[in-house]
């Protein structure tokens, strides 16, 4: 049952192609497939993304053959099962299950070795090359014959165009609803992966070229040329440059500067040319400088630098040299100064390749970097790096001695404050704990917390041993996510009303139990989450956007799957779009993406209470299960058609010449708040609470307090603000918006109501139902009619 699909990443590693992720999609094929395939090359080819690729790509590099080996009769062992490139992962699942315009559909995570024929399918498979970043292939496959209108060759490399004319008519004529022609247009220059390439990874395929293969032979010949010095040169300053992604694919042997199997571009010249006097002199000059550097002849190597300076593409050369030198440098105090010069003008820096440098001088030169341009800072693949090291490096912990010519200036602890992502691929001995501690206002890409949502497993509703729930320790992040639902039901019935035609919170009765549109009475529906990944303040905002968009899609197809979208809400958002990185896949939030509405996450009360100075994002969804406006108000006429007036007491309710119905008008509406818990006297008394809206949040965290602004300045309030008002112009309409009505404190005591434990009771598990089980597969079911 279903419209089954496969989608794999494959890469070139260390001269041959290998498998790197799989998974297993129980409903894609036309058009949607095309538009989560048209997403996931998004994704894998932003620039955001770049550099943690890049990194399990040289991660993959130093496995051997062994590892590559699918295990012999069980498909679905234990060996290499654990998911060994979960940010590549990450970027797949996102791509293929979600999209913020209301789009959600659950994959299977599949063991990466699975063969591209070994999957339960009839529409077909997805495979994305990711060998070249700025060149991401795709194509899709038909090797059994897929349940469409119209046959296509088997086992070959297929366009966009091709797949989608199996399924639809496009011959440019007549209506066009679903946007199919822009659709296909949007995968023009795309190329599509090689048989070559599909012969590489799955030998026992019996692939064949089509003709559209014919037409792509020119491109890719074109692109494994690769660029020229020109063009290196001319990159915007990247931690890791362009060329290591054809190092990785390749295998070149050297002494990489980006981990082992991978080279960094060393300035020479194509073969059968030669480099020009100017270029041989530079070559001279940085050749010296190293090597004087590395003796520690501070003075003669500091000499020559302040008179190479002066050639205008002098620290770009240097650059690569160090990168092209990185496993063999040997440090010294100069060498420091060298690296200090060359990277800090860079956005994202990338320590990886220096493995020679010891924790000291890794400390000295982040410290040194973090009053400049430095944003990303990527010590992957580290496999001796530490908690304890970790925290010198970030300057979280007591200050290492400082070293002679140490480039520091100024104190430590100010690195982890200015640096707001870190990438942590690959490092074992970094743990999830330390990160939870210390980290929880930078963006982490950490293997181990990109793992938990795919390896965390379904609880029995009914144990009672608690799930770990990662919580973050760090003031002023959202800490909470909180979603109160009323009912279209709910929202047309008078009694729930007040007289000024507000909701009444105190007859909506509070309850903890999962959400369940098919019972209707006075319950309010609720959910409560702990944010179990970093959300600084500007990914937050990002965040509560998409989040905000999602729920209000009118494409929202089933919602009691909206956690799961909220996961990839958090999980696609990061830097703010003005940074000109716009942004990045980060850890799926696990208590989201593995919520079960007929179940209650167990965690022991945690996160149920809000502790004074955390924060949560409060969601008020008014008619949440009403499809738009127009099917709520025909909801309110039904009712009253139905119940009309039974009495005196309910004659002013119904419709007349005279009287035009109820004192209120039911909205199918959205609103968001944020809310911060504050300092109560003693445990026993009621909980208060700082109410505010997106502004005034960044007021608060970003600018310091009502009347601070010394933490980002005034200009940085400014931006985020501005971006704030420019991106929800369309979602602040019908209602929507901050919820800026008295009574949100009502909700607030019911959500975070007091206990003589100081806490809020923990809910008993609810038995799942079996006749919720079936009403939810029918009305399923009947949408994808």
């Amino acid at each position: 049952m279903g419209q089954r699909h496969q989608l794999f990443v494959i890469a070139r590693i260390n001269g041959r192609y290998r498998q790197l992720c799989a998974i297993h999609h129980q409903w894609l094929y036309g058009h949607t497939a095309l538009r989560r395939c048209r997403d996931t090359l998004q994704i894998f080819g932003h620039a955001a993304n770049r550099i943690p690729i890049q990194q399990e790509l040289i991660a993959a590099s130093k496995h051997d053959d062994d590892f590559w080996a699918a295990p012999r009769g069980d498909r679905y062992g234990a060996k290499n099962s654990h998911i060994p490139f979960p940010f590549i992962a990450t970027c797949l699942v996102v791509g293929a299950s979600f999209n913020a315009d209301g789009y959600y559909h659950g994959v299977i995570m599949e063991p990466f070795h699975m063969a591209f024929d070994e999957g339960d399918n009839n529409n077909g498979i997805t495979i994305f090359d990711i060998t070249d970043l700025s060149n991401v292939r795709y194509c899709f496959v038909d090797f059994i014959g897929m349940e469409s209108e119209r046959e296509v060759e088997l086992l070959t490399p297929l366009s966009a165009r091709t797949y989608l004319e199996a399924y639809y008519q496009l011959d440019g004529s007549g209506d066009d609803p679903n946007g199919l022609i822009p659709l296909v247009e949007s995968f023009r220059g795309k190329d599509l992966v090689t048989v070559s390439a599909l012969k590489d990874t799955w030998p026992h395929g019996k692939w064949q070229e089509g003709k559209e293969i014919e037409e792509e032979a020119d491109s890719f010949a074109k692109d494994m040329a690769g660029p020229t010095d020109d063009t290196k040169l001319a990159e915007h300053a990247t931690a890791v440059p362009a060329a290591a992604d054809a190092a990785v694919a390749t295998g070149a042997a050297s002494t990489s500067s980006v981990g082992t199997g991978s080279k960094m571009p060393s300035g020479n010249p194509p073969k059968g040319t030669t480099k020009s006097l100017r270029d041989q002199s530079i070559d001279a000059v940085l050749n010296l400088i190293l090597e004087q550097a590395q003796e520690n002849c501070h003075q003669q190597s500091s000499d020559l630098v302040a008179e190479a300076e002066l050639l205008i593409d002098f620290v770009p050369k240097l650059r690569l040299r160090l990168y092209d030198r990185a496993a063999t440098l040997t440090p010294s105090a100069s060498v420091l100064r060298l690296l200090h010069k060359a990277l800090e003008q860079d956005i994202e820096v990338d320590l990886s390749p220096f493995q020679t440098l010891t924790m000291e001088h890794l400390s000295n030169l982040v410290a040194g970097l973090r009053g400049g341009k430095m944003r990303t800072l990527n010590l992957s693949n580290m496999p001796d790096l530490g908690d304890s090291d970790l925290e010198s490096i970030l300057g979280i912990g007591p200050a290492l001695p400082a070293q002679a010519g140490s480039t520091s200036s100024s104190s430590p602890s100010a690195a982890a404050v200015e640096i707001s992502n870190i990438i942590l691929l690959e490092n074992p001995k970094v743990s999830v704990d330390f990160l939870t501690k210390n980290l929880g206002h930078c963006d982490i890409a950490h293997s181990e917390l990109l793992r938990r949502p795919f390896l965390t497993k379904r609880r029995d509703p009914y144990s009672e041993t608690p799930e770990q729930v990662l919580h973050f320790d760090a003031s002023n992040i959202a800490s909470q996510l909180v979603w109160v639902g009323v009912s279209s039901m709910q929202s047309c019935d008078s009694k729930f009303r007040l007289e000024n035609g507000q909701m009444d919170w105190k007859g909506l009765q509070y309850s903890v139990q999962a959400c369940s549109r098919f019972s209707e009475n006075s319950t309010l529906e609720y959910k409560n989450f702990l944010l179990d990944v970093p959300l600084p303040a500007g990914k937050m905002i990002h965040s509560l956007r998409r989040l905000l968009q999602y729920l209000s899609s009118p494409n929202l197809s089933w919602f009691e799957d909206w956690p799961k979208g909220a996961a990839g809400c958090f999980a696609t958002t990061s830097i703010l779009e003005e940074d000109g990185v716009g942004y990045s896949v980060g850890p799926l939030s696990t208590t989201l993406y593995r919520d079960d509405s007929r179940e209650t996450l167990v965690e022991s009360g945690k996160g149920r209470s809000l502790k004074p100075g955390q924060w949560a994002i409060i969601l008020v969804h008014e008619a949440f299960d009403a499809k738009d406006q127009e099917s709520l108000d025909k909801r309110q006429i039904d009712i009253l058609s139905r119940f009309g007036p039974r009495g005196t007491e309910e004659m002013k309710e119904w419709p007349t010449e005279d009287n035009k119905g109820p004192a209120f008008k039911p909205q199918k509406r959205l609103r968001y708040a944020l809310t911060k818990a504050l300092p109560t006297r003693s445990e026993a008394s009621e909980p208060q609470f700082l109410v505010t809206d997106v502004p005034g949040y960044v007021r608060h965290v970003v600018g310091g307090g009502e009347e601070g602004k010394a933490a980002a300045g005034e200009v940085e309030v400014t931006r985020m603000n501005d971006w704030w008002k420019k991106g929800n112009a369309t979602f602040e309409i019908n209602g929507n918006g901050y919820y800026d009505d008295d009574d949100v404190h009502e909700i607030l005591r019911k959500v975070y109501a007091s206990e003589p434990s100081g806490g809020v009771a923990d809910p008993k598990p609810r038995a799942v139902d079996p006749f919720e089980d079936i009403m939810r597969m029918m009305t399923l079911a009947q949408r994808q009619m």
